[in-house]
């Protein structure tokens, strides 16, 4: 009962207070205008992530009790979503949202003990200990996921339709391990991604923007430690790895290609999966419905491997990590025949021009 109320409750808040957002961005012109890497046609308002954090915290006041982990997520939360508004507004560069996120990931390590103490059980080693090297990685761990988020989020509905997944899978698997805290947090974030969907999925009236694409990428990052490093826990580190496996395959392949090829790993480019499906002729629409639908796959994979150690959810990563370079590369691949085709058809255009032209001469 207590899951029904709090994601009705977070629904319907964040239902009422996006007009109130849409209202304030027009008013101020915290609008995305079509353009550059963009795929949107239309002048959208942005801030959506403001709705995201009045529809979830204020929630949660009435489900937990404001004790440090709280009260630690809250105040890292706010920070990230201010750092966005402003971003929104006027942009602030990637130095700066990257020290934003380090400000906030502190303020959960040390705050809420957020660490990542261990990676999982795996067969006869037993539980692998990370030791002195818990808290870098769990800077790495936070930040990874954070910016994998942000920069997925590139069509109407992709980010937001995929955050509401990883919540949800976070949140059952949250029931199972008895987390409380996890389990009323998750379903507060479905039920304020469910308001917030409808206004920007097929046709977007408002984009969440960076406020929200960090806020809820920092979140999906903190719940994931929350779920699987307590001691009680039976949940595997590798979870919330499966469950969020699209996004941050794509992040990391993106991050590699760029650094192979010399070039600055936070400069935006048009290499992301979903800009390889539009060059390829699918709909923005479709596309972000396949990869919702690749995602719901990984999360049901996941779910099925949640009592499994894990060796056994990592050997499932890399499956998926291999199905997901297969689709890459075909979709490369086609990409690459059409421009080849394209260049044989001009070469024997230009050649028959010349036909012609040799033809009318001897003809004179």
């Amino acid at each position: 009962m207590k899951l029904v109320s709090v994601s009705l409750f977070s629904f319907l808040l964040t239902y009422t207070i996006i007009p109130i957002v849409i209202l304030l961005a027009k008013r101020y012109n915290c609008v995305d205008v079509p353009g550059g890497r963009r795929l949107h046609t239309t002048i959208t308002p942005t801030w959506g992530g403001g709705a995201f954090l009045l529809g979830v915290l204020l929630p949660l006041l009435f489900f937990i009790p404001p004790k440090a982990v709280f009260v630690s997520f809250a105040t890292a939360s706010i920070i990230l979503v201010v750092i966005g508004l402003v971003d929104d507004y006027r942009p602030l560069g990637w130095k700066a949202k990257f020290a934003g996120i380090a400000v906030a990931s502190t303020i959960v390590i040390f705050g809420a003990h957020a660490v990542v103490n261990h990676i999982g059980s795996n067969g006869n080693i037993g539980q692998i200990q990370l030791g002195w090297l818990s808290i870098p990685f769990t800077y790495f761990c936070i930040l990874g996921v954070t910016n994998a988020l942000n920069l997925f989020d590139g069509l109407n509905g992709l980010a937001g339709g995929a955050a509401l997944l990883g919540f949800l899978f976070l949140g059952i698997a949250g029931l199972n391990s008895s987390n409380t805290m996890v389990v009323v947090t998750a379903f507060s974030f479905v039920g304020a991604l469910a308001a917030f969907l409808p206004y920007n999925f097929p046709d977007a009236r408002l984009f969440m923007g960076d406020s929200g694409s960090l806020f809820l990428g920092f979140s999906l990052a903190a719940l994931s430690i929350f779920l699987t490093q307590e001691p009680a826990s039976s949940v595997s580190p590798m979870y919330p790895v499966l469950v969020l496996l699209v996004p941050i395959f794509d992040t990391l392949r993106l991050l590699a290609i760029r650094l192979m090829n010399r070039k600055n790993p936070f400069h935006g480019d048009k290499g992301h999966l979903h800009h390889l499906f539009v060059r390829r002729g699918i709909p923005a629409s479709r596309t972000t419905v396949i990869l919702w639908t690749i995602s719901a796959i990984c999360g049901i994979s996941a779910l099925a491997l949640v009592k499994k150690p894990s060796s056994t959810v990592l050997c499932a990563v890399c499956y998926g990590i291999v199905g997901l370079s297969i689709l890459v590369i075909v979709l490369a691949s086609r990409r690459r025949n059409r421009s080849v085709v394209n260049g044989k058809a001009a070469l024997l255009m230009k050649r028959s021009r010349i036909i012609n032209l040799l033809t009318k001469l001897w003809l004179w």
